[in-house]
């Protein structure tokens, strides 16, 4: 009888486990969290003559998200500005709206927008927003020497820029990184007709430019943004050799 007892217990004592157990989960899950206010780094780009416009690409990033989060009601109180859930992070990407683009505006340093969301988790929903302020991108490069020539001082701030350079023999490409920067790789595009195609060069190599298009250069900050986490197995990522948001690139348009 008493073994009958001890047994029925241990069974009650189970089943009160498995009934408590998404509870006590619930519960010590964390709330997810982001930066109440954060500064977000504009670029500008002249590839060509009488160009130069301004973009915005960046993210806000989630602390205690959950991998089966879903991000809902994402606003932007600019409407020059934009946000949605990004695959594979654990962030909403900034970017610009239609608005901006018909109505040809440019990002000015100051500009302000409140980006407000809704994260949906563990049987909850978190209301979350921050402030973000806009600044122009910080010097990448230290030096930026094409030839005898150095740029740095003119592409401070670009992620496309165009000059006219000498075509003639050999040229040297070597480039520096300014602090929180690392280069990764230096790619040289070409067009000779109808074909296309790329030359990964060494820094501080001389390279012919005859039919070259761009030099262009693959870095990554060594500055992690706050809250972020590596991207998930489900990250897409837009180019080849950028493999997180940490990486970008420059592009040294030739005329």
């Amino acid at each position: 009888m008493k073994k009958m007892k001890k047994t029925l217990c241990g069974f009650l004592v189970c089943l009160l486990l498995v009934a408590i157990t998404p509870l006590l989960a619930n519960a010590a899950a964390k709330a997810p969290v982001c930066p109440k206010t954060q500064t977000l780094y504009f670029e500008r780009s002249a590839p060509f003559k009488g160009v130069d416009d301004t973009s915005v690409y960046g993210f806000i990033y989630i602390k205690n998200l959950s991998s089966t989060a879903t991000i809902t009601n994402i606003k932007s109180s600019n409407t020059y500005y934009t946000a949605y859930k990004r695959q594979g992070l654990n962030a909403i990407q900034i970017g610009t709206s239609t608005k901006f683009h018909i109505k040809g505006h440019k990002v000015k340093v100051g500009e302000k927008s409140t980006f407000s969301f809704v994260v949906n988790q563990n049987g909850k929903s978190y209301k979350l927003s921050c402030k973000v302020t806009f600044k122009q991108h910080p010097a990448v490069f230290k030096s930026f020497k094409v030839g005898s020539k150095d740029y740095a001082s003119e592409i401070n701030g670009y992620w496309q820029y165009g000059a006219k350079i000498s075509r003639s023999g050999k040229t040297q490409i070597k480039v520096a990184a300014a602090k929180n920067y690392k280069i990764d790789f230096i790619e040289i595009a070409y067009r000779k007709g109808n074909k296309a195609f790329t030359k990964k060069i060494k820094n501080g190599q001389k390279a012919s430019l005859k039919n070259a298009v761009s030099i262009d250069v693959t870095y990554h900050t060594t500055k992690k943004p706050k809250y972020y986490k590596a991207p998930g197995s489900d990250y897409r990522y837009y180019y080849i050799g950028q493999p997180t948001p940490l990486y970008s690139d420059f592009s040294f348009n030739l005329w």
